[in-house]
């Protein structure tokens, strides 16, 4: 990543200026309603925003943001859609490491998030989503209370928080935040959801005769450290190994997990292979194997760091159709299962494992590397480094090839895309914040390690894509970079709308759509069946394809306020779009480049 900063950039810090309350001179900073005390502790615990799609449920929080906490700490992020605003969260906690808050309507305000608390809860993303309910008391409730609300409305989604609650009375509103945020950020990390009744928020205090939480009783878990001698097994394991092979998972959130990384595969002379949809390791590195992922079949160990399901990874490999079929030692150095449900099928991947290193993955690694440098044969790692790199610089060959065969591809090719978007923002300080997962080429974009691309939306939820990097971008600013992204036709169209949220608050980004027409992930299951069938695989476009009439994704995006360009239909004016679209985001703007592609 380049060290250059715009002069532009380094304006970024803050969002607009925006939405700030009036006629507040006179009012005390002291709390008079039990949705007050909620916001101090907000703001005390470091929450710097909260985003929301408004209900009447909460409009005592509402207003205690507003005319009690004068919109700061937390701001309110306006967003159009329940599902954005969990999305936005998601983003934020998850590039920024900030804690992160999200205000949501009652119960059909919680249906329209559901989706985006799942994939949260699957990318272990901590986040507390408060939300209004109630009234309890049934003779309070107006006709639209009875069906707006439930007993208990977090039923909803309470296979997949966290921890959920209900406080009362008021008073207990501190103490249930308080849980909610310690449990949130205690690995494994995801959501919490509270319930605050609507008639509670709005409730008088007597303020001063409650006691304040001394915040530092409270703090989440430390991390959790592996066993010194399965430690120790698995550093002797790997030594001892022909061909050891380190993948590295959710730990590339992590910018720490880069130089660790490095130096147990270079003490051991391993392969290193990233899980799919994940950055850890610098692409340069010359035992980085991910243009060739079948070194996982010669591997006859292999350490898995924080891989969120590696069975997989390596049966798609050997092409097996039974992921525990496995022939190779593992070491899975992870929390585990810790904090799994059974609701969800995700909890239920069968991981074979050699020794298990349950712990935090930064921790492990380092301990692991201590361990690693008294049992190294540097005789035997330079013998298999050698052969690696040979591997390796074949691959980079074969890749170059492919690069130059599609180079002047209509419509444009993935090769293209990303290299000329790396050629535009290589000198910048960047994040990636989203990328085509299934046709990401290998190799083009060149990452120094883990921190610098944020993954996919971990439950698979399409319309994730706009809401995260809406919050991606604002971590990212927050950072003094500068988020850009590579989004679907299909994702983007889902949530289109947080892009005004984007607009409105001045947070600066570079969106590139990858526009193929099509909700192309199906289309090969459609000709897959249809050719076992005997039937015309030709039809699979049918109810797929997303034309006649094409939408004009730009148009769209302008009629948020964005500068836009596209669709870019010419590979030749692709650099060109895309160097526009830089300068507006340098300089404070959300630039979108919608750009036709290949199937």
């Amino acid at each position: 990543m380049g060290d250059t900063e715009s002069s532009a950039a380094s304006t970024w810090r803050q969002i607009r200026e925006i939405e700030i309350p009036a006629g507040l001179d006179s009012f005390k900073d002291v709390p008079t309603h039990g949705s007050d005390e909620v916001i101090d502790l907000l703001g005390e615990l470091g929450y710097r925003y909260i985003a929301i799609n408004p209900g009447s449920s909460f409009r005592g929080l509402h207003d205690s943001i507003v005319n009690y906490h004068r919109n700061v700490n937390p701001k309110i992020l306006l967003c159009l859609h329940e599902e954005v605003a969990i999305a936005v969260a998601h983003g934020y906690a998850k590039v920024g490491g900030f804690p992160a808050a999200a205000a949501i309507h009652d119960l059909v305000g919680l249906m329209h998030a559901s989706m985006a608390v799942y994939d949260a809860y699957l990318d272990q993303v901590p986040m507390v989503i408060l939300g209004g309910s109630g009234p309890r008391d049934r003779f309070s409730r107006r006709p639209i209370d009875w069906i707006h609300s439930a007993d208990t409305q977090a039923q909803l989604i309470r296979d997949y928080v966290k921890w959920d609650d209900e406080p009362s009375p008021s008073s207990a509103f501190v103490h249930s935040l308080m849980k909610a945020h310690q449990i949130a950020n205690s690995a494994p990390f995801g959501p919490t959801y509270i319930s605050l009744d609507c008639l509670l928020q709005e409730e008088e205090i007597e303020s001063g005769l409650r006691p304040a939480l001394e915040i530092s009783l409270f703090q989440p878990n430390p991390p959790i450290a592996p066993d010194p001698d399965a430690i120790n097994a698995a550093a002797k394991l790997l030594c001892s190994s022909k061909m050891p092979l380190v993948i590295g998972g959710r730990v590339g959130r992590s910018e720490g997990a880069t130089a660790l990384l490095v130096e147990l595969v270079e003490l051991l002379g391993a392969a290193y292979v990233d899980d799919r949809n994940t950055v850890s390791f610098p692409t340069d590195h010359p035992n980085n194997c991910n243009l060739d992922p079948t070194v996982i079949l010669d591997a006859d160990t292999i350490l898995s760091v924080d891989v969120v399901d590696l069975p997989s990874l390596i049966s798609r490999q050997k092409g097996s159709q039974d992921p525990t079929a496995q022939d190779v030692s593992i070491i899975d150095l992870s929390i585990g299962d810790t904090g799994a449900k059974s609701w969800s099928n995700s909890s239920a991947i069968t991981r074979p494992r050699t020794i298990q290193l349950l712990a935090d993955p930064l921790y492990g690694l380092r301990e692991l590397n201590k361990a690693v440098r008294h049992e190294a044969d540097q005789k035997a790692a330079a013998a298999r480094t050698s052969s690696i790199r040979r591997r390796v610089a074949a691959a980079q060959l074969k890749g170059s090839a492919t690069t130059k065969q599609h180079w002047n591809d209509s419509p444009i090719s993935q090769v293209r895309l990303v290299g000329e978007l790396w050629d535009a923002v290589k000198e910048i300080n960047w994040l990636l914040l989203l990328r085509n997962t299934r046709s990401w080429p290998e190799g083009i974009w060149k990452f120094s390690g883990a921190g610098e691309y944020f993954g996919d939306s971990g439950g698979g939820g399409v319309g994730y894509g706009p809401g995260a990097m809406v919050g991606g971008a604002l971590a990212a600013m927050e950072l003094g970079k500068l988020g850009v992204g590579i989004i679907g036709d299909g994702d983007f169209l889902m949530a289109s709308s947080a892009l005004w949220t984007a607009t409105h608050y001045g947070i600066p980004m570079l969106m590139v759509i990858n526009d193929n027409n099509s909700f192309y992930n199906d289309e090969p299951h459609q000709s897959r069946v249809a050719e076992r069938r005997g039937r015309p695989k030709e039809n699979s476009w049918i109810g797929m394809r997303i034309d006649d009439p094409q939408i004009d994704l730009a148009s769209l995006a302008r009629s948020y306020g964005c500068w836009a360009a596209g669709p870019i239909d010419d590979p030749a004016e692709l650099g060109t779009a895309l160097e526009s679209g830089l300068d507006q985001a340098l300089n404070g703007g959300v630039a979108v480049v919608h750009v036709h592609t290949v199937r």
